[in-house]
């Protein structure tokens, strides 16, 4: 699924990028360029990161029950990323 419409990045590539070590929104812009026109894709780049984190045990879990503009948390698709 297309996360950054603007510049055609999907959630797949995010997801490597988080795997090969990108920790925080700015790195992933500066590997993917996402993020950079509209910034409505932001909110799903944290997101990502928040549920990698939660699952490495860096931060606390993010909110299971939110959903985002794309409905991704409903069928736990987001946890893909880890």
């Amino acid at each position: 699924m297309y996360i950054c419409i603007c510049k055609a990045v999907t959630e797949n590539q995010i997801c490597e990028a988080i795997r090969s070590g990108a920790r925080t929104r700015k790195e992933i812009t500066d590997c993917l360029t996402v993020g950079t026109v509209c910034g409505k894709c932001n909110r799903e780049i944290r997101d990502l990161l928040r549920v990698a984190r939660s699952a490495s045990g860096d931060i606390r879990r993010p909110r299971a029950s939110r959903e985002t503009p794309y409905g991704r948390w409903a069928d736990g698709s987001v946890e893909a990323c880890v």
